[in-house]
């Protein structure tokens, strides 16, 4: 199976040094690492949201850091979706046109009522359809990046890049936000997913580790194991004691 991502010897700014992996299409990827180990970083620079120094990020035949601005700003609006920590939601709209303004900003004010019809398709799916109308400071956490998680997948991207999602949510919420994620991925969504969380990461299919700019290792689980067995949050916490974090 070819590669959805092929990094290759990427560097940043003295963050990034020579990091090199690959990630296939239907996987869903952890980057875990301490504070300002550049797992941030990586992942903007991966999907074109910050400029590499040197280095290739390929997304499937196109090189993200040789491309353009342009080229890299519609890769991020056509094919890739992003969640981040901070929702960045617009607080003078409701739920439903946050999850849709950004797709009819892409699309058009002629596409809205199609923009909104999907739009309340994925609140249902993901449990938050009876929120349509409500202000973003009338609704929890969780059920908040749930919505951000909507509004990522408006235009249907091929890839997640998700930016420590849970980092702010209490552990109910965090459960009910990668229950969404692991849905998304069960349905061929791959996704990049930053965390410094154990048990985020244990949904994963493989956890990178990065330490100072460099990926140290990598740890991956068969497909046999259970993405809801303890057994993963042990081992991944016996595998990061085992490099010294």
């Amino acid at each position: 199976m070819k590669e959805i991502l092929n990094i290759k010897n990427l560097c940043k700014n003295g963050i990034l040094n020579n990091i090199s992996f690959k990630v296939y299409p239907g996987e869903m990827v952890a980057v875990m690492g301490p504070s300002g180990s550049g797992k941030s970083t990586l992942l903007y620079n991966v999907s074109g949201m910050d400029e590499a120094d040197s280095g290739e990020a390929w997304y499937n035949d196109k090189d993200v850091v040789a491309a353009s601005e342009d080229e890299k700003a519609k890769l991020r609006l056509n094919r890739m979706g992003f969640v981040f920590q901070q929702m960045n939601v617009l607080s003078n709209l409701n739920i439903i046109d946050n999850i849709s303004f950004p797709a009819i900003h892409a699309l058009g004010k002629k596409k809205e009522p199609e923009i909104k019809k999907r739009a309340m398709k994925l609140m249902e799916e993901f449990d938050i359809a009876d929120l349509a109308n409500r202000m973003t400071n009338e609704v929890s956490g969780g059920q908040l990046q749930r919505a951000c998680i909507c509004r990522s997948m408006m235009l249907e991207p091929d890839i997640l890049f998700a930016d420590e999602p849970t980092g702010a949510l209490n552990q109910s919420a965090t459960k009910a936000v990668m229950d969404a994620f692991v849905k998304l991925n069960d349905e061929g969504t791959t996704v990049l997913m930053v965390t410094h969380d154990s048990k985020v990461a244990g949904k994963c299919d493989r956890v990178l580790y990065i330490l100072d700019g460099e990926l140290k290792g990598e740890l991956k689980f068969e497909k046999e194991l259970s993405k809801d067995s303890p057994e993963r949050d042990t081992r991944i916490n016996n595998w990061l004691t085992s490099l010294g974090w």
